[in-house]
């Protein structure tokens, strides 16, 4: 029986990232045998990995890149079990690898063996389940992003710009980043009332109707003049949740009205084209 000191368990951890016990069990397994050691705890470690797929991950980090011309942008959301892990080093670097995956428009690759043995190590090593949840890539005329200092809030967002030669002009770089704010701040769900989900406004109209009537001093009001009351609400929903019907967070106007006054500036239409919006918890 080979004599399992310190210095092998310790070497053992390092290369491997496992807790201290089990890397001494590993090693006396394989009689201190560093090669066989490290293939037990691989095998270990998948069957661990295994084991915590089904566990629920509301924790986790948001990564974004965008490229130096602002022309092309990704996000990734990717998360864990535990807010601890979402600090790793482990963690973020394999974030980081999946997001340039992404970036590079190569999202077929997670699909990979190699990506999901990857995936499937990570898991094994940090004894959680992670989990790439979303992920999206935007190429435009002007791109941009922000992630909230927490990592748990990130807003992707693409501006076509009329007059592409004026794309990199500061007026509209300003309003880039304030629109990604604003979104991240105030979580719209479309970009105007066009792309808004009709059976959403329904909903809302309807919820409101039903509260209008169950209010005693509409008793006896005509269900035509309840419903003048129900349509006269509808500019309120979609100031809430139509991006350009929002009031802009920095000052008092609607956030189309702030795209008007830089177009104005600049000399040039701007149309938001798309944003994603994820958030972690």
């Amino acid at each position: 029986m080979a004599n399992i000191t310190a210095k092998m368990v310790g070497d053992l951890r390092k290369s491997t990232g496992s807790p201290m016990m089990d890397c001494k069990k590993a090693l006396t397994e394989a009689d201190g045998d560093m090669d066989v050691a490290i293939k037990i705890l691989r095998e270990k470690g998948m069957a661990k990995a295994a084991k915590r797929i089904g566990n629920e991950t509301k924790e986790g980090r948001i990564f974004c890149q965008v490229s130096e011309d602002s022309k092309t942008a990704s996000m990734l959301q990717m998360t864990c079990e535990t807010e601890p892990v979402t600090n790793t080093e482990k963690f973020i670097e394999f974030g980081e690898k999946v997001s340039g995956i992404i970036f590079n428009d190569e999202a077929a690759k997670l699909e990979s063996e190699e990506m999901v043995e990857e995936l499937t190590e990570i898991r094994a090593k940090l004894g959680e389940n992670i989990s790439v949840m979303n992920h999206t890539r935007i190429a435009g005329d002007k791109v941009a992003y922000y992630i909230h200092s927490n990592k748990k809030v990130g807003v992707v967002l693409d501006l076509e710009i009329e007059d592409n030669t004026k794309a990199a002009d500061k007026k509209i770089n300003e309003l880039a980043k304030n629109l990604t704010l604003q979104i991240a701040s105030l979580a719209p769900r479309s970009i105007s009332e066009a792309d808004l989900d009709p059976e959403f406004v329904k909903g809302e109209l309807d919820l409101i109707k039903s509260m209008l009537k169950e209010d005693p001093k509409n008793k006896n009001k005509p269900e035509n003049i309840l419903e003048m009351i129900v349509q006269g609400r509808k500019g309120k929903i979609l100031a809430d949740v139509c991006l350009l019907e929002q009031e802009y967070v920095k000052d008092k106007m609607p956030v189309k009205e702030l795209i008007a006054s830089v177009e104005k500036e600049v000399g040039t239409k701007i149309v938001v084209k798309k944003f994603v919006r994820y958030q972690i918890g």
